[in-house]
């Protein structure tokens, strides 16, 4: 979801961004805040849908909920809006060798080695991709739904958002504010896996608030949030299992061999467990192939969920403490070792 490399076409000098990188990134941003409208405009104009008004006004509801109920840190983030024409707001690709699990990593000043690097342009994003695969890396090239630029900007509203339903789109917006209490440098894990955390429990707290405790938009979010934790449990399997082939240290040849029947043994195993999921339809895991990249990507916003889930149940009345928690912890040298430690 969000990609703090932005903060690059604020540096120069930065360490992994080119003048042209830097140029790219600034032209892209500019006309974002060039084009983005306020959205009290966007709320006054008579052309605008009852479904997107109602989107906007639940997300103006959100930035309260964020602040006064989490704590979180909204800024004048998602007070405007930017129509995106149906496309992508950017792309973002990352790396990684494809006999074992280490991510590649971008350099950037402030926010430290990131695992990811993002483009305004498809074509760029492309052309990055290609340089890695032909380095012999596994690549990942997705488009972004949204970016966080961590509070030092106002993020817009993108008008590919209000596709999302309700609770959905309370998780992403959560999400991406929460990024602006929480960015360790450097730990693009903790940081991304927090998010993922408050996005999920804030948008069950806000829903139940909203629409009252036995509702029907929070009985389908809990169902949908049962769906991801199972879907990620599964994929914890997968790359556990992928995980102990690469320790085993052998050839690489031999290693990119064995991996794609571990790989098809997994979605054999997601084949028999279709029938759990309740809500949402994750068989498009049987369309991937083998990526390290891919894999990383989808653990670096799901790792150690139940830590996060611990402290929250123990603030359950508070939520903002928990959050403040996850916060303190973010500053402390080894982020994951101090969650561990309050979640006892």
């Amino acid at each position: 979801m969000s990609r703090p490399a932005w903060w690059c076409w604020l540096l120069l000098w930065a360490n992994g961004c080119g003048l042209d990188y830097y140029l790219h990134l600034a032209r892209g941003q500019a006309r974002i805040a060039w084009r983005s409208e306020p959205i009290g405009l966007i709320l006054a104009s008579s052309t605008t849908s009852p479904v997107t008004a109602e989107k906007l006004r639940l997300i103006a509801e959100l930035r309260v909920f964020a602040r006064q109920r989490l704590g979180l840190k909204t800024g004048d983030s998602y007070t405007r809006f930017f129509d995106t024409g149906g496309q992508p707001v950017s792309w973002n690709v990352s790396a990684s060798p494809p006999e074992r699990f280490v991510p590649y990593l971008w350099h950037f000043p402030i926010v430290g080695d990131l695992p990811y690097k993002g483009f305004f342009s498809r074509e760029r994003a492309a052309r990055e991709r290609d340089a890695l695969q032909a380095a012999g890396l596994d690549v990942a090239m997705g488009p972004v739904s949204a970016y966080s630029t961590l509070g030092f900007f106002s993020d817009p509203v993108l008008s590919t958002m209000l596709d999302e339903e309700e609770d959905r789109l309370a998780e992403l917006i959560l999400h991406e504010l929460t990024h602006a209490t929480i960015y360790p440098p450097g730990q693009a894990e903790y940081s991304e896996s927090a998010a993922t955390f408050v996005g999920q429990a804030g948008a069950l707290v806000f829903l139940a608030e909203k629409h009252g405790p036995d509702s029907p938009q929070l009985r389908q979010a809990r169902l949908r949030q049962e769906d991801a934790r199972r879907f990620s449990a599964f994929m914890k399997e997968a790359v556990d299992s992928l995980d102990s082939l690469y320790a085993q240290d052998l050839p690489r040849a031999e290693v990119l061999k064995l991996r794609q029947e571990v790989f098809a043994r997994a979605k054999e195993r997601y084949r028999s467990r279709r029938g759990e999921f309740q809500v949402d339809n994750y068989d498009a895991f049987l369309k991937w192939e083998v990526n390290n990249a891919r894999l990383l990507s989808y653990r670096r916003y799901h790792l150690d969920l139940e830590l996060f889930a611990r402290v929250f149940s123990t603030w359950e009345a508070h939520p903002d403490r928990a959050i403040s928690v996850f916060a303190d912890c973010g500053e402390d040298p080894a982020p994951w070792d101090c969650l561990r430690r309050v979640a006892i």
